[in-house]
Protein backbone atom coordinates (compact mmCIF):
# COMPACT_ATOMS: atom_id res chain seq x y z
CA UNK A 1 0.00 0.00 0.00
CA UNK A 2 2.35 2.57 0.77
CA UNK A 3 5.89 0.43 -0.47
CA UNK A 4 7.10 2.67 -2.92
CA UNK A 5 7.11 5.40 0.15
CA UNK A 6 8.31 3.12 3.09
CA UNK A 7 12.27 4.09 3.32
CA UNK A 8 11.57 7.91 2.79
CA UNK A 9 9.05 7.69 5.26
CA UNK A 10 11.22 5.88 7.68
CA UNK A 11 13.78 8.57 6.66
CA UNK A 12 11.42 11.70 7.71
CA UNK A 13 10.77 9.78 11.00
CA UNK A 14 15.06 9.09 11.64
CA UNK A 15 15.14 12.89 10.68
CA UNK A 16 12.88 13.71 12.74
CA UNK A 17 14.00 12.36 15.73
CA UNK A 18 17.77 13.30 14.98
CA UNK A 19 15.87 17.14 14.94
CA UNK A 20 14.63 16.90 17.90
CA UNK A 21 17.92 15.23 19.92
CA UNK A 22 19.99 18.47 18.13
CA UNK A 23 17.75 21.14 19.42
CA UNK A 24 16.77 19.06 23.00
CA UNK A 25 19.64 20.31 24.85
CA UNK A 26 18.91 19.52 28.98
CA UNK A 27 15.84 18.21 27.97
CA UNK A 28 12.02 19.28 28.66
CA UNK A 29 10.38 18.70 31.61
CA UNK A 30 7.56 16.97 30.99
CA UNK A 31 6.79 13.81 28.35
CA UNK A 32 4.12 15.44 26.37
CA UNK A 33 6.28 18.58 25.57
CA UNK A 34 8.64 16.10 24.31
CA UNK A 35 6.25 14.44 22.15
CA UNK A 36 5.01 17.66 20.97
CA UNK A 37 8.97 18.64 20.39
CA UNK A 38 9.10 15.35 18.25
CA UNK A 39 6.09 15.49 16.70
CA UNK A 40 7.09 18.71 15.22
CA UNK A 41 9.82 17.67 13.47
CA UNK A 42 8.72 14.66 12.52
CA UNK A 43 6.10 17.40 10.55
CA UNK A 44 8.97 19.16 8.94
CA UNK A 45 10.84 16.70 7.97
CA UNK A 46 8.16 14.98 5.98
CA UNK A 47 7.04 18.75 4.46
CA UNK A 48 10.79 18.95 3.41
CA UNK A 49 10.76 15.11 2.22
CA UNK A 50 7.63 15.37 -0.15
CA UNK A 51 6.85 18.85 -0.87
CA UNK A 52 6.44 19.02 -4.68
CA UNK A 53 7.27 15.23 -5.05
CA UNK A 54 5.52 13.21 -7.53
CA UNK A 55 3.12 11.06 -6.16
CA UNK A 56 2.36 13.07 -2.76
CA UNK A 57 -0.07 15.58 -2.36
CA UNK A 58 0.13 17.65 1.23
CA UNK A 59 -3.09 18.97 2.76
CA UNK A 60 -1.59 21.87 5.78
CA UNK A 61 -3.65 22.96 8.32
CA UNK A 62 -3.41 25.33 11.12
CA UNK A 63 -1.55 22.22 13.57
CA UNK A 64 -0.84 19.72 11.01
CA UNK A 65 -0.25 18.29 8.05
CA UNK A 66 -2.04 15.20 6.02
CA UNK A 67 -0.11 13.50 3.24
CA UNK A 68 -1.81 11.83 -0.10
CA UNK A 69 0.15 8.90 -0.98
CA UNK A 70 0.09 7.70 -4.71
CA UNK A 71 -3.56 9.39 -4.42
CA UNK A 72 -4.97 6.88 -2.27
CA UNK A 73 -3.63 6.40 1.16
CA UNK A 74 -4.21 9.76 3.77
CA UNK A 75 -1.59 9.55 6.09
CA UNK A 76 -1.31 11.45 9.19
CA UNK A 77 1.98 10.96 11.61
CA UNK A 78 1.36 10.34 15.19
CA UNK A 79 3.00 9.31 18.43
CA UNK A 80 1.94 5.55 18.90
CA UNK A 81 0.69 3.93 22.41
CA UNK A 82 1.86 1.14 24.02
CA UNK A 83 -0.42 -0.96 21.52
CA UNK A 84 0.86 0.79 18.45
CA UNK A 85 -2.26 2.76 17.84
CA UNK A 86 -2.08 6.97 17.49
CA UNK A 87 -2.35 8.76 21.00
CA UNK A 88 -5.48 11.27 19.68
CA UNK A 89 -6.95 13.93 21.91
CA UNK A 90 -10.85 14.05 21.38
CA UNK A 91 -11.73 16.50 18.72
CA UNK A 92 -13.97 16.84 15.76
CA UNK A 93 -11.30 16.82 13.57
CA UNK A 94 -9.83 13.76 15.02
CA UNK A 95 -12.85 11.83 15.00
CA UNK A 96 -13.40 12.72 11.51
CA UNK A 97 -10.44 11.63 10.58
CA UNK A 98 -10.60 8.28 12.33
CA UNK A 99 -13.92 7.45 11.04
CA UNK A 100 -13.38 5.38 7.63
CA UNK A 101 -16.72 6.47 6.71
CA UNK A 102 -16.39 9.86 6.21
CA UNK A 103 -14.33 10.80 3.55
CA UNK A 104 -11.97 13.29 3.64
CA UNK A 105 -13.47 16.62 1.06
CA UNK A 106 -10.01 16.80 -0.75
CA UNK A 107 -9.38 13.01 -1.44
CA UNK A 108 -12.65 11.46 -1.05
CA UNK A 109 -11.41 7.81 -2.17
CA UNK A 110 -8.70 7.81 0.03
CA UNK A 111 -7.96 5.45 2.43
CA UNK A 112 -7.04 7.04 6.11
CA UNK A 113 -4.17 5.63 7.87
CA UNK A 114 -2.08 6.61 10.96
CA UNK A 115 1.46 6.44 10.81
CA UNK A 116 3.04 5.66 14.47
CA UNK A 117 6.07 5.83 16.44
CA UNK A 118 6.66 4.29 19.74
CA UNK A 119 8.86 6.25 21.90
CA UNK A 120 11.75 4.05 23.15
CA UNK A 121 12.28 4.32 26.88
CA UNK A 122 15.14 6.75 26.99
CA UNK A 123 13.13 9.17 24.45
CA UNK A 124 16.12 9.32 22.46
CA UNK A 125 14.38 7.16 18.97
CA UNK A 126 11.68 4.85 18.43
CA UNK A 127 11.18 1.21 18.59
CA UNK A 128 8.55 0.33 15.87
CA UNK A 129 6.47 2.30 13.11
CA UNK A 130 3.34 1.23 12.61
CA UNK A 131 0.75 2.01 9.69
CA UNK A 132 -2.73 1.75 10.83
CA UNK A 133 -6.35 2.16 9.90
CA UNK A 134 -8.49 2.86 12.83
CA UNK A 135 -12.57 2.99 13.24
CA UNK A 136 -12.99 5.67 16.23
CA UNK A 137 -10.89 3.64 19.30
CA UNK A 138 -10.69 0.28 17.57
CA UNK A 139 -8.25 -0.76 14.70
CA UNK A 140 -9.64 -1.95 11.56
CA UNK A 141 -5.81 -3.22 10.23
CA UNK A 142 -2.59 -2.49 11.35
CA UNK A 143 0.97 -3.56 10.41
CA UNK A 144 4.41 -2.71 11.29
CA UNK A 145 6.57 -0.78 8.71
CA UNK A 146 9.42 -2.76 7.38
CA UNK A 147 12.99 -1.78 7.31
CA UNK A 148 12.30 0.13 10.69
CA UNK A 149 16.65 -0.05 11.90
CA UNK A 150 16.92 2.87 13.51
CA UNK A 151 20.76 5.02 13.65
CA UNK A 152 21.96 3.39 16.35
CA UNK A 153 23.16 6.75 19.26
CA UNK A 154 27.06 6.36 19.98
CA UNK A 155 28.40 7.63 22.97
CA UNK A 156 31.83 8.65 23.97
CA UNK A 157 34.07 5.81 24.93
CA UNK A 158 37.23 6.83 26.36
CA UNK A 159 37.72 8.51 29.21
CA UNK A 160 39.51 12.00 30.65
CA UNK A 161 42.73 10.76 32.62
CA UNK A 162 42.36 11.56 36.21
CA UNK A 163 44.09 14.93 37.25
CA UNK A 164 47.00 13.72 39.22
CA UNK A 165 47.30 16.88 41.47
CA UNK A 166 43.29 16.61 42.21
CA UNK A 167 44.31 13.21 43.95
CA UNK A 168 44.29 13.37 47.58
CA UNK A 169 46.27 10.67 49.84
CA UNK A 170 44.52 9.54 53.00
CA UNK A 171 46.94 8.81 56.03
CA UNK A 172 46.15 5.34 57.97
CA UNK A 173 45.93 6.25 61.52
CA UNK A 174 47.45 2.68 62.57
CA UNK A 175 50.73 3.71 60.77
CA UNK A 176 53.52 4.65 62.60
CA UNK A 177 52.08 4.00 66.33
CA UNK A 178 54.07 1.39 68.10
CA UNK A 179 52.35 -2.22 69.14
CA UNK A 180 51.89 -3.79 72.26
CA UNK A 181 52.39 -7.07 72.97
CA UNK A 182 49.39 -8.49 72.05
CA UNK A 183 50.06 -6.97 68.55
CA UNK A 184 47.67 -4.05 68.62
CA UNK A 185 48.67 -0.51 67.47
CA UNK A 186 48.53 2.02 70.40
Amino acid sequence: MLEPFNKRILDVINKGFKSFLARRGTGNLYRRTDSSDIFDNVIQAALAEFTGKPGVEIFPNGVTARFLFGGKVLVRFKKASRRGRGQNIPTGANDDFLDPSLPFADAPAAMKVEICWKVNDLGTGYTDVYVTARNGAGVLWTYELPGGEQEIIKFPRETAPPNRRSVAKLKDPAKGKKRNSSGEAS
